[in-house]
């Protein structure tokens, strides 16, 4: 392609995402690519069928990912590399190893570089791969009464309120909902998302230009209660009654779900980050205990000299539990933060304008990173280091 239009190329394309997304759908002639905004919740999905969370099933493919990376890397290994992969490998382990001793001050601190640089992996691979096409915008389509059960669960006035309702948790499929008290107002009040069939599949996809709005204003959106007295399906029999404008003929019988992600970043799952704060901080205090022994590294904490070295044994007790905390929620927070803005982004700007938001979320990947295994790192160094020298 001639250099001279791609900056012109890339312009046109940046214009018609603009005018493609949300943010278009204010003008007459925009909105052509805009979709309902995507449902996000805390907790991770489990997926039906497989028994383990859509976070988990990220991880384990990152990790797949890693492990291959490192066998490719280490498989022909030379004194003089010659492969691309061991060059990048090497370069890595490297820098760990000169940032290990530059912060100790001596050599005893590549003792922490297998853990720490085995966590800035692990974390960055599970960052990257939350961002790959398809995390979150592929799985399965659960139904109306599916949506129904899993809300009406979690509100405590619904609870109290015996109506009879064997809810299913079969997930996408189409049930009878006959003999059934739907009664759950809130429930009931969930949003689903209009998808189209592609014939003789049973494929669903979500179609470009339907926005957040509801059915009759042209939108993708209906109601739990819209669809499901009818096996999830749009009849206009049942949707006329409930509003006051007729239901599109062009959506007769589509089906109405919510979609559950196969796939999802396994750092924005609280139990992931928690579970990488535990493995840091057991390990910080391993290396304490092995470098001054269980009673010298306990007097850090348990000081019973004087009262004023008891309440800063207490402090550094609660220093100790803080970071766990702290571990925990600052990787969550952000990868969490980072998939809402992407979210949020697919409905303002889809098409291109997303791309610079990703390239976003790969550079904050990294950070968050090495931000984690730099202060373990820091950590680690610190524990092993004699009460009186700091």
């Amino acid at each position: 392609m001639n250099k001279s239009i791609i900056l012109p190329f890339f312009i046109i394309l940046f214009i018609t995402s603009i005018l493609g997304g949300a943010i278009g759908g204010a003008f007459p002639f925009g909105g052509f690519f805009q979709s309902p905004i995507a449902h996000i919740q805390l907790p991770a999905e489990k997926i039906p069928g497989l028994g383990v969370f859509n976070t988990s099933l990220t991880l384990w493919i990152g990790m797949i990912i890693l492990m291959t990376f490192v066998l490719l890397a280490t498989r022909n290994m030379k004194n003089v590399p010659e492969g691309r992969l061991q060059n990048i490998a090497e370069v890595i382990v490297e820098f760990f190893v000169n940032l290990a001793q530059t912060i100790s001050g001596s050599e005893k601190g590549r003792r922490f570089v297998p853990l720490v640089l085995s966590i800035f992996l692990c974390v960055v691979v599970s960052n990257w791969v939350g961002v790959l096409p398809g995390v979150g915008t592929v799985g399965i389509v659960e139904s109306a009464e599916v949506v129904y059960s899993h809300k009406e669960h979690k509100v405590e006035s619904c609870h109290s309120s015996d109506h009879g309702s064997d809810h299913s948790s079969d997930h996408g499929s189409d049930h009878s909902s006959d003999h059934k008290d739907f009664s759950c107002k809130e429930a009931l009040k969930e949003h689903l998302v209009v998808f189209e069939t592609i014939p003789g599949t049973g494929i669903k996809y979500l179609p470009p230009g339907r926005g957040e709005s509801k059915v009759e204003k042209g939108g993708g959106v209906v109601l739990v209660e819209d669809v499901i007295d009818s096996h999830s399906k749009l009849e206009s029999e049942t949707y006329n009654q409930k509003h006051e404008k007729p239901l599109p003929s062009d959506l007769e019988g589509r089906y109405a779900g919510r979609l559950l992600p196969l796939l999802r970043g396994a750092n924005t799952d609280l139990n992931t980050t928690l579970a990488i704060a535990i493995v840091a901080m057991v390990a910080v205090q391993f290396w304490g205990i092995s470098a001054l022994g269980i009673k010298k590294y306990g007097g850090k904490f348990f000081n019973f000299s004087s009262p004023i070295m008891l309440f800063v044994g207490l402090l550094e007790f609660i220093a100790e539990l803080a970071r766990v905390v702290s571990f925990t929620f600052r990787l969550f927070g952000n990868m969490f933060a980072g998939e809402v803005l992407l979210v949020a982004m697919m409905f303002l700007l889809p098409f291109i304008g997303i791309i610079p938001f990703m390239g976003l979320e790969l550079f904050v990947g990294v950070i968050q990173a090495f931000i984690f295994s730099i202060l373990t790192l820091i950590f680690g160094i610190t524990a092993i280091s004699d009460h009186s020298e700091h």
